[in-house]
């Protein structure tokens, strides 16, 4: 069973007016955005895979490891046939995972949300923050300008009352708005 609870920040777009239900849910669901998307837009998501490391470090104290572990870094596109619809970046504690999860991750491009669904895996999402502020380094994917605004979410995924990892998420505020004909 998922749940998700979600905590103060100093920019709380979920109370937002001017962003649309469909933003507000993507901000707030307990459940992967991967399928919230296809059904949106109406076609399949694929993930592109921008960057993905393994290292030995020191995790953020959130993740709750004591001294270095082996951490995950991935950044990823979720797109459609022709266009890019969300960002995200996570930093998982690899060792947390089972051997399956591993060795996809390593190997795949597949969504990280649909492995755990696939394994049945109960997890907690905890959201952390929610903002909407311009983020010029990934407009690119976009195709917009560095000042556009995109609406963000991070939030810790527990599983067994341990975080496997953080999140966060982003999207084009003009994104995902009704009045779109387009359904963008």
């Amino acid at each position: 069973m998922q749940q998700t609870k979600t905590t103060s920040s100093t920019n709380e777009p979920a109370d937002n007016p001017s962003l649309s239900l469909f933003q507000k849910i993507l901000l707030s669901t307990d459940g992967t955005v991967t399928d919230l998307i296809a059904l949106y837009t109406g076609e399949p998501i694929r993930v592109t895979k921008l960057d993905q490391s393994i290292r030995t470090d020191v995790a953020p104290e959130a993740l709750q490891c004591a001294g270095p572990t082996k951490l995950l870094s991935r950044k990823i596109l979720l797109s459609g046939a022709s266009r890019n619809y969300l960002y995200a970046d996570s930093l998982f504690v690899f060792g947390r995972f089972s051997e399956s999860i591993r060795q996809q991750l390593l190997q795949t491009d597949r969504p990280i949300g649909l492995m755990w669904k696939e394994e049945r895996l109960e997890t907690y999402r905890e959201i952390v923050e929610q903002k909407v502020e311009p983020c010029a380094e990934i407009t690119r994917y976009f195709n917009l300008p560095e000042s556009a605004p995109f609406v963000s979410r991070t939030y810790l995924i527990y599983q067994a009352g341990k975080p496997l990892g953080a999140i966060t998420e982003k999207w084009p505020l003009a994104f995902f708005r009704e009045q779109d004909s387009a359904g963008l």
